[in-house]
């Protein structure tokens, strides 16, 4: 992994598996994250992670969130997807939250309004659509 890491470019996101990485279920040792977040960090990779197994790994919610705290702690920048439709039971739905840590409240805002503009976007594509299957194919 490492490997692939050094390969990439400056400002490159990287989809991390915080636990439980789906397929392999191999997870990195806090040792492993620690050298992966030093390599991100030394080549400004963005870490987006993915969180859908939360507590599956080790039985722990707060061991399988160390990656997410770690890279927190050293002061990325990151985008978190939590999925709580396997903690919860709820197979088939989409439950879930999305965090944005930024470096400072005017990134924060920028982000935050853009966030809105895809949220309005895809709440208004939906309207239309429901609309349009309701008309045609009704």
């Amino acid at each position: 992994m490492l490997r692939y890491l050094n390969i990439l470019s400056t400002g490159s996101i990287v989809l991390l598996h915080a636990a439980a990485h789906n397929p392999t279920g191999v997870d990195p040792t806090q040792e492993n994250w620690r050298l992966i977040a030093d390599l991100m960090k030394s080549k400004k990779l963005s870490p987006f992670f993915d969180t859908a197994y939360q507590g599956f790994a080790s039985g722990s919610l707060e061991i399988d969130a160390y990656p997410i705290r770690l890279f927190n702690e050293i002061g990325f920048q990151m985008i978190v997807a939590q999925s709580y439709a396997k903690n919860m039971g709820l197979y088939g739905e989409r439950i879930g939250a999305l965090h944005v840590v930024c470096s400072s409240n005017q990134t924060a805002e920028k982000v935050l309004s853009q966030l809105k503009y895809f949220l309005l976007l895809s709440f208004f594509q939906n309207i239309f659509l429901e609309n349009y299957f309701t008309i045609f194919f009704s």
